[in-house]
């Protein structure tokens, strides 16, 4: 299987290597130009146009030779320039990702990039994967708890407000009368990462009283402990650049 050679390639150097996946089952495997291969990679054009000859580029494949499973900050801006899945091999693992946009700054759109599509984001990138789900306008106002129904179905359980730990999803309300219609991730020391309707773009700030008071319920995932929120946090540091 391709993703046993990805494996077996990476295994054999202690710096990055990297190739480019061919119509979804070949590996290319490609040199390593980057002045410091033990730390990033870079493809050269010569070995991009070959590809490029040889099929469709559907993924770009590196290690990382260090036990990290997530794309780095560097990594994650190559990859939304890229616009391909990426392909990362890391401690004899190996984790596909979709070129998602970075978490901060995205404009609301109901459904297609929301407060769901955030933390379902947020997750890929840090080693877990949700499905999507349909959703239509207005779900909030006609008692269809989306939320509430889908958290437990997706292998979410709820925990206490004393017990909340970095990558557990906060639900809240609109308004203290309202359906519970708002995911807010929490990453620690009282700061959330969010995307609310009201024309604002996704951000992280404080945990605010106000969400408090509106806040329903807490939910943490039943593989929790394959979160690796490197992921956000570098992807922020990506975006902040």
């Amino acid at each position: 299987m391709i993703e046993d050679e990805c494996l077996a390639y990476a295994a054999q150097s202690c710096n990055e290597v990297c190739g480019l996946i061919i119509d979804g089952s070949r590996l290319m495997r490609c040199e390593n130009t980057h002045p410091e291969p033990e730390r990033h990679f870079r493809i050269s054009d010569t070995d991009w146009l070959k590809a490029e000859a040889a099929g469709e580029i559907t993924a770009v494949f590196h290690s990382h030779p260090e036990p990290k499973l997530v794309l780095s900050g560097a990594d994650r801006q190559a990859q939304i320039s890229s616009g391909l899945d990426w392909w990362l091999a890391s401690d004899n693992r190996l984790r596909k990702l979709r070129p998602v946009s970075h978490l901060l700054g995205r404009t609301f759109e109901h459904g297609v990039m929301d407060c769901y599509t955030l933390f379902r984001d947020a997750y890929h990138l840090c080693g877990i994967d949700l499905p999507d789900f349909e959703r239509t306008n207005g779900w909030w106002v006609r008692g269809e708890n989306l939320y509430v129904k889908n958290m437990a179905l997706n292998g979410f359980y709820e925990v206490s407000p004393a017990d909340i730990q970095p990558g557990d999803v906060i639900i809240r309300r609109a308004f203290p009368e309202a359906d519970p219609c708002h995911a807010m991730l929490w990453l620690g020391d009282n700061t959330v990462l969010h995307h609310e309707l009201a024309g604002r773009l996704s951000r992280r700030e404080p945990y605010r009283q106000a969400y408090i008071k509106l806040t329903h319920s807490i939910w943490r995932h039943e593989q929790c402990s394959s979160l690796d929120l490197r992921g956000i946090f570098d992807d922020i540091s990506a975006k902040s650049l």
